[in-house]
């Protein structure tokens, strides 16, 4: 055997073969990173937007316990939440039904108050005036009762 036949037989990868191998493996890396980016960025969009849904039925929910009408116009203020300061703003509409309105709820960061985060609508009714049932026992014959009906 001479000395090429024994080179040849001990034999590896050229140059090119190696630049090949990593310009895939560089490919595949650049897909795999690609993606991890988008999926971080997909998870601080809504992280965003469950805070800022979260500050929309929270203004809700303050409105309906409050209990009392608010006059249809708008209004608007800052709050914190999550370590993330919030503007909203609340719309109030007139729903065409007494003691109702429409609210509309826009979320935005407060310092970036032209992207809105998100909007909410709800519905506010005035608050009733507890009217205690007519006094019955069951099994009283001479106990009166109407089930709405007018007389």
């Amino acid at each position: 055997m001479t000395t090429s036949e024994r080179n040849w037989q001990a034999g590896g990868f050229t140059l090119l073969e190696v630049l090949v191998a990593l310009v895939i493996i560089g490919l595949g890396l650049m897909a795999v990173f690609s993606q991890l980016n988008q999926t971080l960025i997909t998870a601080s969009m809504l992280r965003e937007r469950t805070l800022a849904h979260w500050v929309a039925m929270d203004r809700i929910a303050e409105l309906r316990l409050a209990g009392q009408l608010p006059d249809v116009g708008e209004t608007s203020d800052d709050i914190e939440m999550a370590g993330v300061e919030w503007a909203y703003v609340l719309t109030f509409s007139d729903v065409g039904i007494e003691n109702f309105r429409r609210v509309d709820v826009t979320v935005s960061f407060a310092d970036r108050p032209d992207r809105v985060v998100t909007e909410l609508a709800g519905f506010l009714g005035a608050a009733r005036v507890a009217v205690a049932p007519p006094e019955w026992t069951p099994g009283d014959q001479n106990a009166e009762f109407s089930a709405g009906e007018s007389e």
